[in-house]
């Protein structure tokens, strides 16, 4: 009997096909959404900081298959409240992202034991980011836009004091 190298690990051309399927849609079309609200489908949306910014949850296909329903807001689905704004989840992330930096400042605000709104705003995009994505590598220098609906629903949640916000912004690192 001899052993044959790699015979029990899993076949990986079933997940290339899965993430092919993705790849075949158009990309969305950004401009001139700043100041209407044409490009929303969920109804709620509301005006973002710029064009990039503006995006529907109804717009990305990798949604339809966690969607309850055609057309419904990501945001309304059972499980957002839980796994994206629930502090008692979100201090388990920010364990485990305070575990996995290496970054001595990075690591200091999460650890603070009252974290500022931001904190809190940086890791529910972390966690909704790996909630949508997880047939997806996601890691140092690969960045998404999140829906309108999804950052507006999480400034509600963790406001910032003086209403400024930051938004999208691409990676200044080379995807990991």
């Amino acid at each position: 009997m001899s052993l044959i190298p790699f015979n029990f690990d899993p076949d990986i051309e079933g997940i290339d096909r899965y993430l092919q399927e993705d790849d075949d849609d158009p990309a969305v079309n950004y401009e001139g959404r700043l100041n209407n609200s044409n490009w929303c489908s969920c109804g709620y949306c509301k005006g973002m900081l710029s064009d990039i910014d503006c995006l529907c949850c109804n717009e990305l296909p990798n949604l339809e298959k966690i969607r309850e329903e055609e057309g419904k807001c990501i945001t309304l689905h059972r499980s957002f409240s839980k796994l994206i704004l629930d502090k008692e989840i979100l201090n388990i992330t920010r364990h485990n992202l305070i575990l996995k930096t290496k970054n001595r400042i990075n690591k200091k605000k999460l650890g603070q034991h009252h974290p500022e709104n931001k904190t809190w705003r940086f890791i529910c995009y972390k966690q909704y980011t790996s909630w949508v994505n997880s047939w997806f590598a996601m890691g140092k220098g690969n960045r998404v836009v999140l829906p309108a609906c999804v950052v507006q629903k999480i400034r509600e949640e963790y406001p910032e004091p003086n209403g400024i916000y930051v938004g999208f912004k691409n990676s200044k690192k080379l995807p990991a």
